[in-house]
């Protein structure tokens, strides 16, 4: 039986295009392999930052979808697709959160991609002392560095605490709230050690203490919570090392019992004053600008406080006659001094 020598042509010609094809596809797989896991050079990243000497934290682009760790000896990622990965790790500390592409929140090895903690929270933070915030349905507890929740998720939070607190811990207490964003203090085995009960408590401050504050007023307390100072101020800031109260535009530096150690303090240097005619400022007048807070005050030559530091803006008008405006876009008024 004879072969058509057309047919047996067209068999030749159509198994040579598919061993092409064949090859082109895996050509292009094995291509498309290697775009994976070495893209050392490639302009797809949108950014490449370094970790250490041996890791590399690429970020997809143009899509900007995800970021992957890279080992730069390996060359190869060894870790899956996330959406981000936090940087803000203590030193000495290698686990750090990660949003998985479900937007879930874990724990990740930072040095070396391991993951930890899968993501299951809707919001973490990075570790201080040992413990690491998570939230999962509005309530806050805490994981140890092997993934363990050691403090329940018990303490309810809202977006404005999300957004406000840190959830980290000093020296051993951590500030938490209620679901009315009352604040309280928690010790590291999750105790209620300050009840949730004031507007606000703020972190330790250079002044080795903790300011709170609740209906206006402000106290100190230790950093374990323990008042010295009950809500007495109109208000209370660190600055450096000192604590400074502020009561009726007046300024004093006080330590964190309340006792008053300077009677009068200005946030800068006192300002001489002159009269509107003196356009040379040749001749003070002997009344001196001070400052609290971002308000203005006046003080005579012998130091003593004739106008409170409660006004946006103080101005000499005459020898006795000031005007002083209440408020940035506030009404002004005529001060005499007698």
């Amino acid at each position: 039986m004879k072969t058509n020598p057309v047919k047996l042509w067209k068999k030749i010609l159509i198994s040579a295009w598919a061993l092409v094809g064949l090859g082109v596809f895996i050509f292009f797989a094995c291509l498309a392999s290697v775009r994976i896991e070495d893209r050392s050079e490639n302009k797809r990243w949108y950014y490449q930052t370094t970790i250490n000497d041996s890791l590399r934290l690429d970020k997809d682009y143009p899509d900007k979808e995800y970021v992957r760790i890279y080992n730069l000896n390996t060359r190869r990622y060894v870790s899956p697709k996330m959406r981000w990965v936090s940087r803000g790790v203590s030193e000495g500390d290698a686990l750090t959160v990660f949003c998985d592409m479900k937007g879930k929140r874990g724990f990740i090895n930072l040095y070396t991609g391991e993951i930890v903690m899968k993501g299951r929270y809707n919001h973490a933070w990075n570790f201080s002392e040992g413990l690491a915030a998570v939230c999962r349905d509005n309530l806050i507890g805490f994981v140890n560095t092997a993934g363990e929740e050691v403090i329940p998720c018990q303490f309810p939070t809202t977006q404005y605490a999300i957004t406000r607190l840190g959830y980290a811990f000093h020296d051993g207490y951590c500030v938490v709230t209620n679901s009315k964003n009352e604040c309280g203090l928690i010790n590291q085995t999750g105790e209620l050690v300050v009840d949730t009960i004031y507007d606000c408590i703020w972190g330790p401050s250079s002044c080795g203490v903790r300011i709170f504050q609740d209906n206006g007023k402000y106290g100190v307390m230790d950093i374990d919570g323990t008042i010295t100072l009950p809500l007495h101020h109109e208000f209370i800031y660190c600055y450096g090392e000192h604590l400074l109260a502020v009561d009726n535009g007046v300024m004093k530096r006080i330590d964190k019992y309340g006792n008053v150690l300077t009677a009068f303090c200005s946030e800068y240097d006192f300002r001489p004053m002159y009269l509107p005619s003196d356009y040379d400022q040749e001749y003070p007048t002997g009344y001196f600008k001070y400052y609290v807070y971002g308000r203005k005050g006046v003080i005579d030559s012998y130091g003593k406080i004739v106008i409170p530091a409660i006004y946006n803006e103080v101005n000499q008008l005459e020898d006795h006659l000031f005007e002083a405006q209440m408020g940035y876009d506030g009404p002004w008024r005529v001060i005499e001094i007698k």
